[in-house]
């Protein structure tokens, strides 16, 4: 029985990855996370090297001040509820899951 719930879980989780691929908006959103940590990892480098770099050489009496940060990107709305009605799609199937391991169990 246990085995039959491993094939279980792995099918539906290959069903999910197989369906997670072929989602044009993921994918696109998964870009957009990995620009976003590139662009996090290079700032976070530079100021590692900026602190080097500043433990080098005197410290001015008035430090200059940084730039202003951008405005953080965000999801739409419709993003949003798309996402939601994706969780609770899988919610009800792991639900209907559970039931038949439960089911099968007794």
């Amino acid at each position: 029985m246990t085995d039959r719930l491993a094939e279980d879980w792995v099918a539906l989780w290959q069903s999910e990855l197989t369906a997670m691929a072929a989602d044009r908006e993921l994918r696109e959103s998964w870009a957009a996370l990995v620009a976003l940590w590139a662009g996090t990892a290079t700032s976070a480098l530079g100021a590692l090297r900026a602190a080097h770099d500043t433990a080098r050489t005197p410290i001015p009496l008035q430090p200059a001040r940084p730039a202003p940060a951008a405005a953080a990107s965000q999801p739409g709305l419709d993003e949003i509820e798309r996402l939601n009605r994706r969780v609770a799609e899988l919610e009800q199937r792991l639900a209907a899951f559970e039931r038949e391991r439960n089911r099968t169990e007794t």
